[in-house]
């Protein structure tokens, strides 16, 4: 009886662990392609954010205002984003809306701080997206490699991060203004859900 028991449990055991892993695999998400890839015609404004090669690295000019643009062939639903990270600090995820014309933020990013050895976050994803747009937008506000530099007056085009009354403990009244560098990232992936035949 006891041997009738523990060969009734193991078995019900198995089943449940079987039920569980082919529940699992039904409830994962598949996704499709990448689309952002060139080859299925998508175009950036620097072609190594979308080789498929994470060894190139796309650049934008050390400015104030760098973003980084994919455009799709047509509108595309999106669900997810992986971005290979090159230097970025703080940016801004974007997308046109397709009815308005106009640049919606879906998501605003400051990278952890606690990275280990790395000078900046390797990855970061954006999943569980839901929209449907023709441009993605990655409006970089700062990169790891930017300096911070105090100036006591303010010049036209001087990005301003802080303004100060005091420096070490004494009046010294000055800007913290921003001195951008090259921004760079490695590779964007974009997908939406695969279809399922």
């Amino acid at each position: 009886m006891k041997r009738l028991i523990i060969l009734f449990g193991c078995l019900l055991f198995s089943c449940v662990l079987f039920s569980a892993c082919r529940m699992a695999q039904v409830l994962s998400t598949q996704y499709s392609e990448n689309i952002a890839q060139a080859t299925y015609g998508t175009e950036s404004n620097h072609p190594g954010m979308n080789d498929g090669n994470l060894e190139t690295i796309a650049t934008l000019p050390a400015k104030n205002e760098r973003n980084f643009v994919i455009r799709f062939a047509e509108i595309h639903p999106v669900r997810k984003i992986v971005i290979h990270n090159g230097n970025l600090f703080r940016f801004e995820m974007q997308y046109l809306d397709s009815e308005t014309a106009e640049w919606e933020t879906f998501d605003t990013i400051i990278q952890r701080r606690n990275i280990g050895d790395e000078r900046a976050q390797a990855e970061f994803v954006f999943d569980r997206l839901n929209f449907k747009t023709k441009m993605i937008r990655i409006a970089v506000t700062r990169t790891v490699d930017d300096v911070i530099v105090n100036k006591v007056m303010a010049e036209p085009g001087d990005r301003i991060v802080d303004q100060r009354k005091t420096l070490a403990g004494f009046y010294y009244p000055h800007y913290r203004v921003m001195q951008p560098a090259i921004a760079q990232i490695r590779e964007i992936e974009i997908y939406h859900l695969a279809n399922n035949k």
